[in-house]
């Protein structure tokens, strides 16, 4: 069977479902002949994952109903799956303890076979006992090989997980061995006491109820939340990845429940330990979270930052207390193991006088060698978004994202004079703001006399596409600003005016702005919040129908912005030089 063709994406978040024909000497008159489960994911790679272990076990069922060994169910080894500790132990005591337990029990319930039994039992619990206590393999290395091969797994010899597989299946089976003789010798109640059977057993108990995996109680979370406008859809499907790499590590079908904070400690630790956007490292494609952290500790690789960990954790944690205020009869596993919040310095800081300068004297606005070399001086102008966003940012305080999706038409003068330009949030068209509402925002003198309106106008003439910078194209995330801020980054770096994971990027030269409303024209923070576009979150706020922060109010304030120190000549140019 090829999971590409039996994985298909369902539903409005676009969840991988596997799809599977049931075979044909099972159909049953009235009974469906497809069967489908839900991956979970939005992921393919780890819906790929999870669909091998389930059509393994579908195929299992369908070959024991059928009568056929498990050696029919080889999987190829170009599909097999490397299977978690979790899922190698519950194999080691299915085969080791269980089927091995269920075989004696039969045995020993045989008309006359009691004696025998029991002799038999004595006999190999005095050879396999030596074997077990000095890690001799052997005896379990057959059925390990014909698991690993029945069951599709990626399992190498002499690898670790390896031998830790033929050290649980030894574990499994010397329990098997105690209770066969306990109970060849009366005690038919008799159990295993084996840490390892525990845990297995603790996992059963522990798994969730269909329906409500963690996983499944996320997306009717966030069903609601979207619902309610608290939270965007691209925000939901960040988190939900969030909650699926928390998920892989407590295990996926865990019952939320038994999700104790010491399973969340152990994996904000783990995350720790972890180098940044680590699943996208070639160098740990295919390795679990636990591996991951392991490697890296071995290789003093850099570590995710606490406020990193911190933002997991609050992703984690309102799932949980909606839970609660759901009347789930649960706890917050969360609580308390947040990181203190770490002071230094502003993780996105303005770009202050100097390095301003030194990037309005640089070749992208004084002329430049050519598209990809804009960091080297020659004759090439620009006049597209790698010169307007950076100065829309600074000139009137909006967000980057929010500079990349206008209009031509979101510009437009005011009847006081002022150029406003119109920060629409209309998803239909492609335009979307943090807040969810539409605002104004007034264009600085300076970018006017920059010939902003003019680029505008020649935008208009150009007819068709009416956005501003229609280069631009949207990310796998729907986001038009990615571009501009990775685009942003990188030209800074060149420069020299930034240096590592300083916090300097495009959207600096809005906190530039930030910083002189508050030195030059002396407003406070609640009002810099308004004059850039930030959702004010008071009582008074949610009065009236006209949005904080009217062209009337914001003209005279943006006016009033100087920009002290900061030298424009290097830019002031005629259009007819822009490329």
């Amino acid at each position: 069977m090829s999971l590409a063709t039996y994985l298909v994406q369902r539903g409005k978040r676009a969840t991988w479902q596997l799809r599977v024909p049931i075979p044909r000497a099972l159909h049953a008159p009235g009974k469906p002949k497809e069967r489908t489960m839900s991956m979970g994911t939005t992921d393919r790679r780890i819906a790929s994952d999870r669909a091998l272990a389930v059509l393994d076990e579908w195929k299992r069922e369908w070959a024991t109903a059928r009568g056929e060994p498990l050696a029919v169910l080889s999987v190829p080894s170009q599909a097999r799956r490397k299977p978690t500790q979790a899922e190698l132990e519950a194999l080691a005591v299915e085969f080791g303890h269980d089927e091995a337990l269920a075989q004696s029990d039969m045995r020993r319930q045989q008309p006359g076979g009691w004696r025998r039994h029991m002799h038999r039992t004595e006999a190999a619990l005095d050879a396999f006992t030596p074997l077990a206590a000095t890690g001799d393999h052997s005896l379990v290395e057959g059925i390990a090989g014909d698991i690993i091969d029945g069951m599709g797994l990626n399992l190498e010899p002499g690898t670790p997980a390896y031998r830790q597989f033929l050290t649980d299946l030894n574990a499994a089976r010397m329990a098997a061995l105690k209770t066969s003789h306990a109970r060849a010798r009366g005690d038919l109640e008799a159990s295993a006491e084996s840490p390892l059977v525990a845990r297995v057993r603790q996992r059963e108990q522990d798994k969730a109820k269909p329906g409500e995996t963690l996983l499944d109680l996320f997306d009717r979370y966030a069903e609601q939340r979207l619902a309610e406008g608290r939270k965007r859809d691209d925000t939901l499907k960040q988190d939900r990845k969030v909650i699926e790499q928390f998920a892989a590590f407590i295990g996926v079908d865990r019952a939320v429940a038994s999700i104790k904070p010491e399973h969340v400690r152990g994996y904000r630790d783990t995350l720790r330990q972890l180098p940044p956007k680590w699943r996208d490292r070639a160098d740990m494609r295919g390795l679990s979270m636990r591996e991951a952290a392991a490697k890296a500790r071995d290789a003093d690789m850099p570590r995710t930052a606490l406020t990193t960990v911190n933002k997991h954790l609050s992703t984690i944690s309102p799932l949980f207390a909606w839970l609660i205020k759901e009347r789930w009869d649960l706890s917050n596993p969360c609580a308390g193991l947040f990181h203190d919040k770490v002071r230094g310095k502003n993780p996105r800081p303005p770009l202050g006088t100097d390095r301003l300068n030194k990037v309005l004297a640089s070749p992208l606005f004084t002329g430049f060698e050519a598209d990809g070399k804009e960091h080297r001086p020659g004759e090439v102008r620009a006049n597209d978004w790698r010169y307007w966003i950076p100065l829309l940012c600074l000139f009137t305080g909006m967000r980057v994202g929010e500079a990349a999706q206008l209009r031509t038409e979101d510009v437009s003068q005011h009847d006081s004079g002022a150029w406003i330009i119109d920060i629409q949030h209309a998803p239909g068209k492609g335009q979307t703001t943090k807040a969810g509402q539409s605002r104004a925002s007034v264009a600085h003198a300076k970018l006017v006399e920059l010939g902003f309106v003019a680029f505008v106008e020649k935008r208009r003439a150009a007819g068709g596409d009416s956005r501003l910078f229609p280069e631009l194209e949207v990310n796998e995330r729907d986001q038009l600003g990615a571009e501009p801020s990775a685009f942003w980054r990188d030209y800074l770096t060149r420069i020299g005016v930034k240096a590592g994971a300083d916090g300097l990027g495009a959207h600096s030269f809005r906190h530039e702005l930030a910083d002189r409303l508050r030195v030059e024209v002396g407003l406070v923070d609640d009002q810099i919040a308004v004059a850039l576009g930030h959702d004010q979150k008071s009582t008074t706020a949610g009065y009236g129908a006209v949005r904080q922060g009217t062209v009337r109010f914001l003209a005279p304030v943006i006016a009033q912005v100087r920009f002290d120190g900061v030298e424009f000549a290097p830019i002031g140019r005629t259009l007819g030089s822009h490329r």
